[in-house]
């Protein structure tokens, strides 16, 4: 699956909006909050150290409180102190959208609240950090998503392609060659065969055809906007 929703999964980041900080917890909630890894954010197109201290520390104060407060079994005692650094990892997506300033912040914030701190964006991401001598020197490790290979494409098409309504019958040549041309098409990215799985599903509605081939693969690929080579 696409970075976002790996993050997404692995965070397991619950709604907090109707949470109030030291507020007793109901066990659906806790529950929620015993199983969340990290804290999820993803920046706002614009934005600056005050939209980030509106969003992201909050939900790091929150999620503090509530995480001490699961732990303990009451909100009582839980100082403002220790629910700020109560959170171990925070996962920030779209990161290429950081101003130099919001960077800069979310270093501090990482530095004085002790979090992990992991940014996900596109490529070039972190050429443009090495700029960033205090910044890059922290960096532990970098980790660059690559597309899907075809036995693995292939793996994913067996296991997952009926999630979008979509089968591919091994003893059908018509199904046999749909799959290539997905495989063909796509190029190991996942969110680009979300997409062209979306329309072939579309077509294959309208024009009321239950098996898969690879006109009906054609003709969403023709509905999509990916670029040359595909």
């Amino acid at each position: 699956m696409g970075k976002t929703r790996s993050a997404r999964e692995f965070s397991s980041f619950p709604d907090l909006q109707g949470y109030g900080a030291a507020s007793v917890i109901a066990q659906p909630l806790a529950e929620k909050i015993a199983r969340c890894r990290a804290i999820f954010y993803t920046v706002a197109v614009s934005n600056t150290p005050k939209t980030i201290d509106m969003a992201l520390a909050t939900n790091l104060t929150k999620m503090g409180y509530a995480r001490l407060t699961v732990a303990a079994g009451s909100p009582e005692d839980i100082s403002y102190a220790a629910a700020r650094t109560a959170c171990p990892l925070v996962i920030v997506d779209e990161a290429d959208r950081l101003t130099i300033k919001s960077l800069e912040h979310l270093r501090d914030m990482a530095d004085r609240q002790g979090f992990g701190l992991i940014l996900m964006g596109m490529p070039g991401l972190e050429k443009r950090l090495s700029r960033y001598a205090q910044f890059y020197s922290r960096i532990g490790f970098v980790h660059e998503f690559k597309p899907l290979t075809e036995t693995e494409m292939r793996l994913l098409l067996a296991s997952h392609a009926g999630d979008f309504g979509i089968s591919f019958d091994p003893t059908q040549i018509d199904a046999v060659e749909a799959q290539a041309a997905v495989i063909r098409i796509t190029r190991g990215n996942f969110r680009l065969m979300e997409r062209l799985f979306a329309q072939m599903r579309r077509i294959m509605t309208l024009n009321r055809v239950e098996d898969v081939n690879p006109d009906i693969v054609q003709a969403a690929r023709d509905c999509l906007v990916i670029g040359p080579g595909n």
